[in-house]
């Protein structure tokens, strides 16, 4: 925690977010006391609980929601419209991704109202390989949701290779 403390007073006169700069959630929060740079939490934040004492703690000015820390995107949605109602700001993403994640991050983030979509991830940006048809695409640093049924998207069977488990 000592270097977190050093790095982030180095960079106090700079207009920069701070984000989770240690690996538990006291020791970010004895860091984002003492310094008033906007401060990120991210891979701490993995339920409604620690959202609430993040909350009440005045922990961070942004979280990072991820789509698989909450188990899903219904619990993440339910994360999303807390931090809303919160006026905490998000970066919505997931751990990784390609098509797939990528096509339900901009799905979330497109339903999330404007003034709380501090950014979201194109996981499908980073990888090679594309597994989906229709996925959403970085454009100008931006993408949407595809207007389509569900993901919008439609997987490729021929990349993603035989179903690991078939439920008939």
């Amino acid at each position: 925690m000592h270097d977190a403390m050093r790095v982030v007073k180095a960079v106090k006169d700079v207009d920069v977010y701070i984000e989770q700069p240690c690996l538990s959630y006291e020791e970010c929060l004895s860091i984002r006391r003492h310094t008033n740079n906007p401060f990120i939490l991210d891979e701490v934040i993995d339920s409604v609980d620690v959202l609430m004492k993040g909350n009440a703690d005045l922990a961070m000015d942004v979280v990072n929601l991820k789509i698989s820390k909450f188990g899903g995107l219904t619990k993440v949605k339910q994360a999303r419209d807390l931090c809303v109602s919160l006026g905490i700001a998000m970066t919505l993403e997931d751990s990784w991704g390609g098509d797939i994640i990528t096509a339900a991050i901009a799905h979330l983030a497109q339903s999330t109202p404007p003034e709380f979509q501090f950014s979201a991830t194109d996981f499908n940006s980073y990888v090679s390989v594309s597994i989906a048809d229709g996925a959403p695409q970085r454009i100008d640093g931006k993408m949407s949701a595809s207007t389509a049924p569900g993901l919008g998207i439609t997987p490729k069977m021929n990349v993603l290779g035989k179903p690991v488990l078939e439920v008939s």
